[in-house]
């Protein structure tokens, strides 16, 4: 009986070691369970592969690892984080058992994709082989249920990209400005030329195509006689002009082909930019908007501006692919190998957004027109709004030639012309203002009561400041006169003794309150004004004439012109209907603007600017309409070794209805009042003869435009 006794309590006692030793030595199940999902978190595959039970057939950790990047690289795998485990319903998880099963569910979350819950089962049992994590541990049976159960590791996941419709451009009347239409390709087929020199001579006179450019294309190493060979891109509109020429021409042919186009071409060419392919910049640059090699973006222009507002957001399609599959039926999907495929998820494209801008088109093409083969610009706003209603630069670019793909030789062709059509001087060109300056510098010493308009002063011809000599225009001498004066005959000494007398601080204060000195906030590639150094008298004095340092672009000009025109309020610009702001700053007093009136319009009538004068003919040939006044000043900005700029500058008021104010400089062109002025009366006469400025709509109104 003792003997029984000492049994029973020996075995009750080893039992009890056992238990002790499979708790505290042997892990639970569970913890290997837990081992194996943080392993699948961090995506640890050959720590997967560790767990594997032996005796279990199982694909390698390269295996795993190479199915689980294609399917992170087409779901887009952001995380995988666990949810949730739990013993499958009826299992023990004890450390004595021989075997264990668990439930658990763990999520994919994805850039693109909706979040995706998956239910793993996870059967463990003993490896009864020595191994290096022990004698009896737990391992984990390979059941093909990564990366998704339903799927496993024999299918392919993939993703498909849905490349949204770009958004149009149009001018505030909804006239189209970029969009979708057709356009042609003009080029040559090499075995089809019989007379070169016609050729040459004919698309050089009507493409502006040079010789040199057009022989490169078809004689390239590699082109055969019958291949059509494109040289350019032209709007309908400028093949309908050019057909009758070119076509007689042996060996010129074109190809239609649907493609975004720019019907105004080269009139809105520096405003709408133009579209070209992405480059290794943007690629690493932008990976929020997943551009691919090859796709097409804004490059200048509106269309780089606006770029994720025209783009759109491109759409998505997740699928599998491979044998055993259910077949899906989805007319979204189309079949290009002979695997099956099921769509899992679908991500819409959202086209891209229209936009209408502030650009009248019948005033900006009014403004190319004058220009005409000038460099130049010709800036117009609505000075109580700050609205570009024309933005003209020339030379100007044909947007067109870039829609296939223009060539390295015609892109060096325009980047290395001396006269930069590829440049806005409009809003882009920084230039001295010269003595529309003046405006500036006598508005700041009126609104700080330096001086009043009738201020006296006295010239002698020139001023010396620390030894450094200011003559006035063509050495003129004005002897006594006022302030008024100064500013209608552009006395250079007395206005340059005016920005001496308010000095630096007041200038650069002024200068800041009117933004100069800032880049406009609109979608448009612009650059900011400057004042300059203003840390000498000499530097002062110059740059209180627009001369030293001072810096404007055409653009900012109008600006400054727009405050004036509106009372001293300070609009901001706005080329696009989401950049209209109503909210204005005062810079000038009243009193100020009064004072400005009384000068700039005597500029027109008896100063400097006379030619700028216009007036309209009435229905009677005898008689002529009561002109409005046209407010202005001159500028000839001295530029070193060279012509100087010719600039006008001033405003409308009241303009059938509209307070306008402009700007235009014309590159080394000389006299601002000889050359710049008579461009502005044309410029407003032909306006108001053709009554373009009784068709532009408000700005705010341009959501109600039907197109």
């Amino acid at each position: 009986m003792r003997f029984a006794i000492i049994v029973i309590l020996t075995a009750l006692i080893l039992v009890g070691a056992v238990y002790l030793i499979a708790d505290y030595v042997y892990p639970y199940p569970e913890e290997i369970a837990e081992d194996y999902l943080e392993a699948l978190i961090a995506q640890d595959f050959g720590r997967i592969t560790a767990l594997h039970h032996p005796d279990r057939e199982q694909p390698s950790a390269g295996d795993i690892s190479q199915a689980f990047q294609q399917f992170s690289q087409a779901y887009d795998l952001k995380e995988i984080e666990k949810i949730d485990m739990h013993p499958r319903q009826g299992e023990s998880d004890s450390p004595l058992g021989i075997s264990a099963a668990f439930e658990a569910t763990v999520r994919y979350t994805s850039e693109i994709f909706s979040p995706r819950e998956i239910k793993i089962n996870l059967e463990l049992s003993r490896n009864f082989e020595l191994s290096r994590s022990g004698l009896f541990d737990w391992k984990v049976h390979w059941q093909d249920q990564l990366p998704l159960p339903e799927y496993g590791m024999e299918i392919n996941y993939e993703r498909r990209r849905l490349v949204p419709e770009r958004g149009s451009i149009f001018d505030r009347n909804g006239e189209l400005l970029a969009g979708g239409g057709s356009v042609i390709n003009v080029g040559v087929q090499p075995g089809r030329i019989e007379d070169p020199d016609l050729l040459f001579t004919t698309l050089e006179e009507e493409l502006d195509l040079s010789e040199e450019y057009v022989r490169g294309e078809y004689q390239a190493p590699g082109i055969q006689d019958h291949w059509f060979v494109p040289l350019t891109t032209i709007t309908e509109e400028k093949y309908r002009e050019l057909d009758p020429i070119l076509r007689p021409v042996p060996g010129i042919f074109f190809r239609r082909e649907e493609s975004r186009t720019y019907p105004e071409a080269e009139t809105t060419g520096h405003i709408t930019g133009y579209l070209g392919e992405v480059t290794a910049e943007m690629l690493e640059g932008n990976p929020e908007l997943d551009y691919r090699p090859g796709e097409k973006a804004g490059r200048s222009g509106l269309e780089i501006g606006l770029e994720e507002t025209l783009r759109g957001r491109p759409g998505y399609q997740f699928y599998v692919e491979g044998s055993g599959i259910a077949e899906d039926n989805s007319e979204n999907i189309a079949t290009e190998t002979t695997a099956e495929r099921k769509l899992l998820e679908e991500i819409e494209p959202q086209d891209g957004s229209d936009i209408f801008t502030a650009i009248d088109l019948p005033l900006q093409k009014l403004a190319m027109e004058v220009l005409e083969d000038k460099k130049g610009s010709l800036v117009v706003l609505d000075a109580s709004s700050g609205e570009v209603l024309a933005l003209a630069s020339q030379p100007s670019f044909d947007p067109n030639e870039f829609i296939t793909g223009i060539s390295a030789a015609r892109w060096s062709e325009l980047a290395e012309d001396p006269d930069r059509p590829l440049f806005s001087r409009a809003a882009q060109g920084r230039y001295p203002p010269g003595s529309t300056f003046k405006v500036f510098t006598a508005a700041a010493a009126i609104d700080q009561q330096y001086f009043t308009p009738e201020s006296e002063f006295q010239d002698t011809g020139e001023l010396i400041v620390e030894g450094n000599r200011i003559r006035n225009f063509e050495e003129e001498v004005f002897q006594e006169h006022i302030l008024e004066d100064a500013i209608v005959k552009s006395i250079n000494t007395t206005m340059a003794r005016v920005g001496l007398e308010i000095g630096a601080d007041k200038l650069t204060e002024y200068f800041s309150r009117l933004e100069l000195d800032r880049r406009p906030e609109i979608s448009l590639p612009a650059q900011a004004g400057q004042l300059g150094n203003l840390g000498n008298q000499v530097n002062l004095a110059w740059s209180a004439i627009g001369q030293a340092q001072v810096l404007m672009t055409p653009l900012q000009m109008a600006k400054l012109f727009a405050v004036f025109a509106n009372n001293g309020y300070l609009p901001e610009l706005s080329i696009t209907a989401e950049e209209f702001n109503q909210d204005q700053e005062q810079v000038f007093q009243q009193e100020t603007i009064d004072a400005l009136d009384l000068m700039l319009e005597k500029v027109v009538t008896e100063g400097t600017g006379q030619q700028a004068a216009f007036t309209v003919p009435g229905d009677d040939a005898d008689e002529t309409e009561n002109s409005p006044k046209i407010y202005g000043k001159t500028g000839t900005a001295e530029v070193t070794g060279q012509t100087p700029h010719a600039w006008f500058a001033g405003y409308i008021r009241d303009l059938e209805g509209r307070d306008i104010s402009f700007a235009i400089m014309l590159e080394h062109a000389g006299v601002g009042g000889r050359n710049a002025a008579p461009l502005i009366a044309e410029f407003f006469e032909k306006l108001l003869a053709e009554e373009i400025i009784d068709e532009i709509d408000p700005l705010e109104e341009l959501e109600e435009v039907e197109l």
